[in-house]
């Protein structure tokens, strides 16, 4: 659908939507009324990629995604550029030992998906073995959530509101990123000062990434314009 996107922080509230076994649909009316339609989410459900048609009737059981399905909810992001084949190469060569097997039969669960995003984000700036590093740091085995220094969605969701809250300013500072991710880092009582600190500078360098992913995208645009 035209004019149909998802920004960063409501695909984390999605995410943990479904993680908690609800239907998303104050998320999905929201991306739809900025898209300038006000008709009833299920009315539109139609228009819009088949994936959000699954999430509509999610039951309470563990909800999984494809390959396939995450490339096609991520591809309704701001400033974002999924391809099948290249996350296919990153769980199967790229960041197989950090994102694992799919957890739930053949599909994947939203701490993996959540991961998936974060790579697409980090790649903008990064490669893959600066990617593999973060990964190893906050997230660690991942068959074995219990032993992240922090929640790929919950770490997802804080550097897409860090970016959020300085994207609208022209020449942010690198005081503005430091105050907004500590204050974003406090929640997280069961880490260290240490910690902490290095989460914010993570924080801070995916929030970035998104940034530059932003700039990519205006600079396509004005391109585009030249040849229409």
């Amino acid at each position: 659908m035209r004019g149909f996107y998802l920004t960063r922080t409501e695909m984390g509230t999605l995410l943990q939507a479904i993680r908690n076994q609800e239907a998303p649909f104050q998320i999905l009316e929201i991306a739809l009324n900025r898209s300038g339609n006000s008709a009833d989410i299920y009315e539109m459900s139609s228009e819009l990629p088949p994936i959000f048609g699954k999430l509509l009737k999610i039951g309470k059981e563990a909800f999984g995604l494809s390959i396939n399905e995450i490339v096609s909810l991520g591809n309704q992001l701001e400033y974002a550029s999924f391809r099948s084949t290249a996350v296919q190469n990153w769980v199967k060569r790229d960041i197989k030992d950090w994102i694992g097997s799919p957890q739930l039969g053949k599909k994947y669960s939203i701490e993996q998906a959540a991961i998936l995003f974060i790579v697409e984000d980090l790649k903008n700036t990064h490669d893959f073995e600066s990617i593999r590093l973060l990964l190893r740091y906050a997230f660690n085995n991942p068959a074995d959530r219990n032993d992240d220094l922090i929640d790929p969605l919950i770490f997802y969701t804080a550097y897409a509101q860090l970016f959020e809250a300085i994207h609208s300013e022209l020449n942010p500072s690198k005081k503005d990123f430091t105050e907004k991710a500590r204050q974003l880092t406090l929640i997280f009582e069961h880490l260290t000062l240490s910690q902490r600190e290095d989460i914010e500078k993570l924080l801070i360098s995916a929030a970035l990434s998104v940034q530059g992913a932003y700039y990519q995208a205006l600079s396509k645009h004005y391109l585009e314009e030249v040849w229409k």
